[in-house]
């Protein structure tokens, strides 16, 4: 089970890494949302309003909003306004023309929307006369309705609601979504950023960490102490020193960085450091290979043998432990994380 710190580095290490999925969301909702709807037509909105001219035949006003909804969409309303405006296609309610009926109010708002003033005005006052119409079409169904006050003005309809304070949401919910996504995505993938990780899914200890860049010529600094290190931790009783990564280009070129490291350094063997042995330039390295293949990876194990799985930081929890289970020989292995970024390598030192 994952420790509280360890959920925390992972979800770090995915903001790191999808920093671009944040910024896409942010951008998305507080950049390209409100640029589009600034960027749209203007829409003007006009309102008149349809009640009663006597009392009720109800005794509560709880059935008159599915009444006049009803009464409303029966296809007049739509078909009046749809002759006036000579369309044959698209809706009519409620892109032009909308009923708001609101519950314990007798007053019905028949809101119509037009590119220009004068036709919401026009929408908003004919839709009503044929609405009342239709009302009192239902003899002491309700009340004798009446058209109680026209549209004499339209305002423009706002293109995105809030002005600046919108964008501020916008900016902070396209953050909150993007770091969501991170999250869920760091969840389904489940990735090795760290040594516990990685001891956990493979069920080997983690010797090191290291960066080793994707592309170009891999290059070793002299100061380099994390390479160092991890030479000397290699340096054991083994003759030969397999690695396998789940890029065969990377267990190569880590090959041969360990090559050249043991080429380096003085080294002593396990023996030889029992019996009080100083390091000796001229003590036998071990071999350094990696193996291509299933094949050839389990018919070049020997007992002498020790074994180096290559862990690709953010590589997934299930990749890792498939990988790892199909180069298990039996012999000692280790595990180092590979990164590719510019950090201070940190090494286990247990082997």
């Amino acid at each position: 089970m994952e420790s509280g710190s360890d959920v925390l580095a992972t979800f770090l290490w995915g903001l790191r890494r999808y920093a671009v999925v944040v910024l896409a969301m942010v951008v998305a909702l507080g950049v390209l949302v409100p640029v589009l709807l600034s960027s749209r037509a203007e829409v003007y909105q006009a309102t008149a309003q349809v009640g009663p001219n006597s009392k009720l035949q109800l005794s509560n006003t709880n059935p008159l909003p599915r009444f006049a909804e009803s009464v409303f969409n029966n296809g007049a309303v739509e078909l009046n306004i749809r002759t006036m405006l000579k369309r044959t296609s698209g809706n009519i309610i409620p892109s032009k023309v909308q009923l708001i009926a609101a519950q314990d109010n007798v007053v019905l708002d028949v809101v119509a929307h037009a590119p220009n003033a004068e036709q919401a005005i026009l929408i908003a006052n004919r839709a009503a006369e044929t609405f009342v119409i239709q009302l009192n079409m239902y003899e002491n169904a309700v009340a004798p309705f009446v058209v109680a006050h026209q549209a004499v003005f339209a305002k423009k309809v706002p293109k995105f609601a809030g002005g600046s304070v919108s964008i501020i949401f916008g900016l902070l919910g396209g953050l909150l979504a993007g770091v969501a996504l991170v999250g869920l995505a760091m969840v389904v993938r489940r990735p090795v950023v760290d040594v516990s990780n990685a001891q956990d899914v493979t069920g080997s200890p983690v010797i090191g960490r290291i960066r080793l860049p994707r592309h170009g010529p891999v290059k070793l600094p002299p100061d380099d102490r994390a390479v160092g290190l991890l030479g000397r931790l290699l340096v054991t009783s083994a003759e030969t020193i397999h690695v396998a990564a789940p890029s065969q280009t990377q267990a190569e070129r880590f090959a041969g960085l360990l090559t050249e490291v043991f080429g380096r350094m003085p080294v002593v063997t396990s023996l030889q450091k029992k019996q009080g042995a100083k390091p000796d330039s001229s003590s036998p390295r071990p071999k350094v290979v990696a193996p291509r293949g299933l094949d050839e990876w389990f018919s070049a194990q020997d007992e002498r043998s020790y074994t180096v799985l290559l862990a690709p930081e953010g590589i997934s929890a299930r990749h890792l432990r498939v990988f790892a289970e199909e180069h298990d020989t039996g012999a000692p292995t280790g595990v180092v994380l590979v990164t590719n970024q510019r950090r201070r390598a940190k090494l286990s030192r247990k082997r």
